[in-house]
């Protein structure tokens, strides 16, 4: 190699290593440099929040004060204000953070939609005389982010564009649009009234639902506590009469449907509901113009449609709201949607014991829990009559696995005689005890002209059962 080219390729070779510890001596050491954390807009404790005030530009002032851990609106009408949406608006201002600074001086503020501000909000503190302020104004170009401002300060700055949606309410969105107030935990009584079915409930001191009328009859634990919990969400979706004086356009002058609940601390409430909603006849009507040029049969089949929405009140009130149907669509389906519609609803882990009645034969089955020193405590099943036996505890679950999904195939409400249905003498009684957590209950299992049929404890009526299934259970004690 000649002279000159090794002094080339030495002084490549310099430059190569020089690069490269630049990059990992300077920037890889920038890299590692932890983000300076974002500006703050307001430096306040959401604690110490005791007004909100939101004003849109050529829209209502609302107004939101707290007293205590309680929120009412002040403006525009004096009406209870909804405290977790009250509380989501101070948790987004008091969290929010300046994304860029635009300009640290504006002189033409209506270059950035602020010198008539899209949306001013007031947030007025425990203590303080005046309220922090904060102006919305427009967006970026790219819709990224929106143009805000505090009056004390000349700079502008963007904030992200997803708070618009966070703050830009109406008054009804920060009202309180729970119609009943009620907690299903706190609900102990239900009595239900309207087209088809009345029928009322009752939760016993354990937890367990049955129906009182027309029948005594158990009711299913989900389907019910699925029931409480629509009644314990359901919202209005607008107010059709904030005082009306006249309750028949709504349906409501004799409701169509009744819910009456009556709460742990001996106080009932009533919820009536009554015809679909104004709001849902319009759309309708909407949708009937748009179909003008459809055939017949297709402006029939969309006549049928379900409504949407009804109008419903709390019967002390003379509000009547919009509500969504599910309410009234779960209701419209009947007791027989409540009802418990498999034989024993069981929680494997809830049982105890069990006792087996087997023609003349009884057995006793009963849990303990087993130590492990390596684990936590799993169960261990024993038959302790009519001889002690260890069992495989699977055995023993899937033996309960099986009572708790067979399904009732029909009630029958009217019972006759009790060797109509194979009763008088029946071929399987079980009983599973509890603990002190619910009462023990029995099932008897009666056989007659290759049907099978089932009595539970407390219950008037009789069960007909799948008798395939209904010998496997039987035949799943039997080997154990």
């Amino acid at each position: 190699m000649k002279a000159g080219e090794f002094w080339k390729t030495y002084l490549a070779l310099a430059v190569l290593a020089g690069l490269v510890a630049y990059l990992y001596f300077v920037e890889a050491k920038q890299e590692d440099k932890p983000e300076k954390p974002k500006e703050k807009v307001f430096t306040l404790d959401k604690a110490k929040v005791k007004e909100l005030t939101l004003l849109p530009s050529g829209g209502e002032t609302i107004r939101l004060v707290k007293e205590g851990s309680n929120w009412t609106m002040a403006a525009p009408k004096a009406l209870p204000a909804d405290g977790p949406a009250a509380d989501s608006l101070v948790s987004t201002l008091e969290s929010l953070e300046v994304d860029e600074v635009a300009t640290a001086s504006a002189p033409h503020l209506a270059d950035f939609g602020l010198e008539n501000p899209k949306l001013t909000v007031g947030i007025l503190l425990q203590g303080a005389t005046e309220p922090l302020k904060l102006l919305l104004g427009e967006k970026l170009a790219d819709g990224s982010g929106i143009y805000a401002k505090l009056p004390t300060q000349p700079r502008v700055f963007t904030i992200p564009s997803y708070v618009e949606g966070s703050l830009n309410k109406k008054p009804f969105d920060l009202r309180d649009r729970d119609l009943l107030h009620v907690k299903r935990d706190a609900v102990k009584t239900l009595d239900i009234s309207g087209p088809g079915d009345s029928y009322a409930l009752a939760r016993d001191d354990k937890g367990e639902w049955a129906f009182t009328k027309p029948l005594t009859t158990r009711a299913g634990r989900w389907s019910v506590d699925s029931l409480l919990g629509t009644i314990e969400n359901l919202r209005m979706e607008s107010v059709a009469a904030e005082e009306a004086a006249d309750l028949k356009p709504f349906g409501l002058a004799k409701a169509a449907r009744t819910v009456t609940v009556g709460l742990s601390d001996g106080t009932t409430k009533t919820l009536e509901i009554g015809s679909a909603s104004e709001e849902e006849k319009t759309s309708k009507d909407k949708d009937k113009d748009k179909d003008k040029d459809k055939d017949k049969k297709s402006k029939k089949d969309s006549s049928k449609e379900k409504p949407t929405k009804y109008y419903a009140r709390d019967a002390s009130r003379r509000l009547v709201a919009v509500i969504p149907a599910a309410l009234e669509d779960d209701l419209a389906k009947g007791m027989k949607e409540l009802r418990a519609k498999r034989l024993l609803e069981v929680a494997t882990y809830e049982v105890e014991g069990v006792e087996a009645q087997l023609g003349a034969q009884k057995r006793v089955y009963t849990k303990a829990a087993q130590k492990d020193p390596k684990g936590p405590e799993t169960p261990k099943w024993k038959r302790t009559a009519p001889e002690a036996k260890d069992l495989e505890s699977t055995k023993v679950e899937d033996a309960l696995f099986k009572l708790g999904g067979l399904e009732v195939q029909e009630f029958i409400d009217a019972p006759k005689d009790p060797p109509v249905y194979g009763l008088d003498a029946p071929a399987f009684r079980l009983t599973l005890r509890f603990g002190a957590t619910k009462p023990e209950v029995s099932v008897e299992l009666g056989k007659k002209d290759g049907a099978v049929y089932a009595r539970r404890t407390g219950d008037l009526s009789l069960l007909k059962l799948d008798p395939a299934k209904a010998e496997e259970l039987i035949k799943a004690f039997q080997e154990l």
